[in-house]
């Protein structure tokens, strides 16, 4: 890398663009770090400069915190249903009697649970999920989750589970009714894949779908589903053992980087939605105040949009939609 010697200190310096490529981030990126003074560099004739030594240590400093974060992931291969759905989880008689209902009524209960921080963002976000194609599968089961984890937003990982007794018309391929939601908060797409596949895997029973129809109780049908699950993961032939640490092969260095590239776009789209948002709060304020409305009730907001058209009508299927989820499938959300 090219090295630019500046005051005569003989210290290793670097231009922002060469900052960028050593970072591996965007010229962008590293010019809002720095403004933020999160990445330590100086202004030089009206031009960034960054100190390599300087950027070495903070590099150190971010690879302590931001590897031993990602390494705190929990897997979910090795991840028992138990953690993920205690028993205030189960809802073994649903009162909602459409598809949008549902999604509030399983939400609601995470919420009171403290396990989501931002409930409309998660109804909202599951309400697009199912417009994009129905979770609902074949033998009336449903896995409902966002495409976007957004970790932030989930206070801790949960798998909410209700059941409606009449069923709830969910935009299943068979055109028949869903008994049986799973609504996923996972966090992480290393948890959310393989407990998503689990699932699938012990829903293919019809045995055992009858069974969680049948059961009288929330706690006999948490207990069912985690016998279920545990002899899923002992004949699973990969499964490890309770003690042992998942170390990712990627290289400390470039893991931090990949690390800090993702995070520092997550920021930026975040500033530039909040910004967005005060922009079109702005434009509100200033209509004219005699300005007619329209007599149809329209929301600002897409989620609500989808929202409105999810409680009026079944969620629509895709075409060749699958019966079985897969982390392929899921892939996509």
């Amino acid at each position: 890398m090219k090295k630019q010697e500046m005051n005569g200190a003989g210290r290793s310096m670097m231009t922002l663009a060469e900052c960028a490529g050593y970072l591996h981030l965007s010229e962008k990126t590293v010019l809002k770090l720095a403004q933020d003074s999160e990445l330590p560099g100086v202004m030089n004739d009206r031009k960034w400069v960054f100190e390599r030594d300087r950027v070495d240590d903070w590099l150190a400093h971010q690879r302590d915190d931001e590897v031993r974060a990602l390494e705190d992931i929990l897997d979910g291969t090795r991840v028992p249903l138990d953690e993920l759905m205690p028993e205030e989880a189960i809802i073994d008689d649903l009162r909602s009697e459409n598809a949008l209902g549902v999604i509030e009524e399983l939400a609601a209960r995470a919420y009171s649970n403290n396990w989501l921080s931002d409930k409309p963002w998660f109804i909202g976000a599951v309400v697009e999920r199912e417009c994009l194609s129905s979770t609902a599968m074949e033998g009336g089961i449903a896995f409902l989750h966002t495409r976007e984890r957004e970790s932030a937003r989930v206070a801790r990982p949960f798998i909410v589970v209700g059941r409606s007794y009449g069923g709830i018309d969910f935009g299943a391929p068979d055109g028949r009714p869903t008994f049986l939601f799973f609504l996923l908060g996972l966090r992480h797409d290393k948890l959310h894949l393989p407990v998503l596949g689990r699932l699938a895997r012990i829903m293919r029973s019809p045995a055992t779908v009858a069974k969680l129809r049948a059961l009288p109780s929330s706690t006999k049908i948490r207990a069912l589903l985690l016998k279920k699950d545990a002899e899923a993961r002992a004949s699973s032939p990969e499964h490890p053992t309770e003690h042992e640490q998942l170390r990712p092969q990627m290289d400390r260095h470039t893991r931090l980087r990949a690390i800090m590239r993702v995070d520092a776009q997550r920021k930026h789209k975040a500033r530039k939605a909040d910004a967005d948002s005060k922009k079109k709060s702005t434009q509100k304020s200033v209509k004219p105040a005699k300005a007619r409305q329209p007599k149809r009730a329209v929301s600002g907001s897409a989620v609500a949009t989808s929202a409105a058209s999810l409680a009026s009508a079944p969620l629509r299927k895709s075409a060749g939609a699958r019966t079985e989820p897969s982390a392929h499938d899921v892939s996509e959300s």
